[in-house]
């Protein structure tokens, strides 16, 4: 039995012609007649009573002929549904990223997935390192975009760099360092130090650094915006290795088309090289 049987055998029962059917299908009516013969001999059931003058449906070949009309609307509608997601104009797409990355040309990313798929509904999450990979684990998620640590990398996930942003230290304009233009490590030893990955909110860092409570350490994306009229001082933080990585990252069991269409549009635009490595 297949697709076209039973396009041939409903079409028969609705015109009771072998020759309006073949004219339809642009096949001979022999043609017709073979393929009714075969999906009568796979039923084991007569379908039709015919002879020279008339065709009509036996008892059976009713009852066959409302299964046979389902089978091929759930062929149809099954058919429309998978060509609409696999070529993207349908579909959900859920999204994280770790506190402050939207300050960042992460917008730009967004944007050319949204113009080039506008029917994709994408839901967002914004949360901390931990958050993130818990729910890309248990797919909440479908891609977080997080500090990448490979000892925070569990096994089943997947990992593209999407950013090296250097770190910056953020003081209170009376500090003993505000005044100047780079430090190290070592010149903080003795300091209250927030770390913005340690998951504290990026604002409360901010206000506690503002009341000159300590210093913080924060990626350059957390700060880009912030002047010296916000009662801070950003300095730079000249160690070779002060710098956080941002990982796009996803579960290699999800197949959701709406993910893979935008692992495609970030590996074609060199996003992670590129635009979205800002200092």
């Amino acid at each position: 039995m297949n697709i076209r049987q039973l396009e041939y055998f409903v079409t028969l029962s609705e015109t009771l012609s072998f020759t309006k059917t073949a004219q339809k299908f642009f096949i001979s009516q022999t043609a017709i007649t073979k393929q009714i013969k075969l999906l009568e001999s796979t039923l084991d059931t007569k379908l039709f009573n015919r002879d020279k003058h008339y065709v009509e449906l036996t008892p059976a070949g009713s009852v066959f002929l409302v299964e046979a009309k389902a089978i091929l609307r759930k062929i149809e509608e099954a058919t429309e549904r998978v060509h609409l997601t696999t070529i993207g104009f349908v579909g959900l797409l859920r999204i994280g990223f770790i506190k402050g990355y939207e300050k960042t040309c992460f917008t730009d990313l967004i944007f050319k997935i949204y113009n080039k798929y506008p029917n994709i509904s994408i839901d967002f999450f914004r949360g901390t390192e931990e958050e993130l990979y818990d729910k890309v684990l248990n797919s909440e998620l479908d891609i977080i975009f997080n500090n990448f640590k490979k000892e925070s990398m569990e096994v089943g996930l997947e990992k593209k760099l999407v950013g090296k942003y250097p770190l910056k230290v953020v003081v209170h304009p009376t500090h003993i360092l505000a005044t100047k233009k780079s430090v190290c490590f070592e010149e903080l030893r003795g300091e209250t130090i927030f770390k913005y990955s340690d998951g504290e909110d990026m604002e409360v860092i901010l206000l506690m650094v503002s009341a000159n409570m300590g210093v913080a350490i924060m990626p350059s994306y957390c700060v880009r915006y912030l002047n010296q009229s916000q009662h801070i001082m950003i300095i730079e933080l000249k160690d070779s290795d002060a710098y956080v990585n941002i990982g796009a990252i996803w579960n290699r069991k999800n197949n959701n088309p709406a993910l893979l269409r935008m692992l495609k549009i970030i590996e074609e635009d060199k996003i992670s090289l590129k635009k979205m490595h800002e200092l």
